[in-house]
């Protein structure tokens, strides 16, 4: 799990990235995000993700859960 908090740190330009972070909060998520995610999902964890589940995620413990 700390590896991908570690990736979605780098992805959304945010230090001390916290699971319980809201995704509102976050100063930057946008369509340009999402893709990126996608990328991770596929490339580093072999996951098919839909963007449809990542932009209802609500904290980025839902990103997690998407990317386990």
């Amino acid at each position: 799990m700390k590896k991908i908090i570690f990736d979605l740190e780098k992805i959304l330009k945010k230090k001390n990235l916290k699971e319980t972070d809201k995704i509102s909060d976050l100063e930057i998520f946008d369509s340009i995000i999402v893709l990126q995610i996608i990328n991770l999902a596929k490339i580093k964890y072999k996951k098919e993700v839909d963007a449809i589940k990542i932009t209802k995620a609500e904290r980025v413990s839902d990103i997690i859960k998407i990317l386990n």
